[in-house]
């Protein structure tokens, strides 16, 4: 999860798949292997803050490892679905 400061994650708020913020533009988004899943108030921190970029970029960075660690988690899962390993495995393909 993309945890920010103060961060008042509760397990069972929604949660989003927050886009990093670098390397898009008007109606354009970074593709969905460059996303972390965020709590509410953590996306809401990440795209609305007036935070500084480069603390909003470490909490992204730090989140994203976490994202990929669960999506190995997935991807080598033998409960996970089937289309969630394929999910898993495309973004680290991508990514690698």
């Amino acid at each position: 999860m993309l945890a920010v400061h103060n961060c008042q994650l509760d397990y069972g708020a929604t949660t989003v798949a927050a886009h990093q913020n670098e390397g898009k533009g008007k109606a354009m988004k970074q593709h969905d292997y460059m996303t972390v899943w965020a709590c509410e108030p953590c996306h809401t921190w990440y795209d609305q803050s007036g935070a500084p970029l480069a603390e909003k970029r470490r909490a992204f960075n730090a989140a994203h490892e976490r994202q990929k660690a669960e999506w190995r988690k997935i991807e080598e899962s033998y409960s996970s679905k089937e289309k969630d390993q394929k999910a898993a495995r495309w973004a680290l393909d991508k990514l690698e």
